[in-house]
């Protein structure tokens, strides 16, 4: 069987290297996902469960700490349990407090360029580059 690890990097990775391109490219597309959560209710539970299940999976398979690229993929697994339970027992709430974040042309930039950069950082690791 694969290292976990280096799976889990590269389809992390890749997934944030897309967002972040997708944010730098179109700096109002989090704000307008963000506000159509606001909108549908169904659509926030669905995102929050969708988080909650891939944090849950990385957790429940990869909880290591044994090598930086480990640190990082179980961290974002735990971060995406936290976000995933903050979505579904704050909901709507959650969105409000978030959307000021992503309001203007530098806070999307710079969220698209850490994205950027974390999805390189965990490719390049993955694939042995560090």
């Amino acid at each position: 069987m694969a290292n976990l690890t280096l799976i889990f990097a590269q389809i992390l990775g890749g997934y944030m290297l897309v967002m972040g391109v997708a944010m730098l490219i179109d700096r109002t597309l989090i704000t307008r996902l963000l506000a159509r959560l606001d909108e549908d209710i169904g659509l926030t539970v669905t995102m929050g469960l969708i988080a909650l299940l891939i944090g849950l999976v990385i957790a429940a398979t990869h909880t290591r700490w044994d090598t930086p690229l480990a640190i990082i993929v179980t961290l974002i697994g735990w971060a995406a349990i936290a976000e995933g339970a903050l979505i579904l027992w704050l909901q709507t709430r959650f969105m409000r407090f978030f959307a000021p974040w992503f309001t203007g042309n530098t806070i999307p930039m710079v969220w698209g360029g850490v994205a950027v950069v974390l999805g390189l950082a965990l490719l390049a690791g993955s694939f042995g580059y560090w």
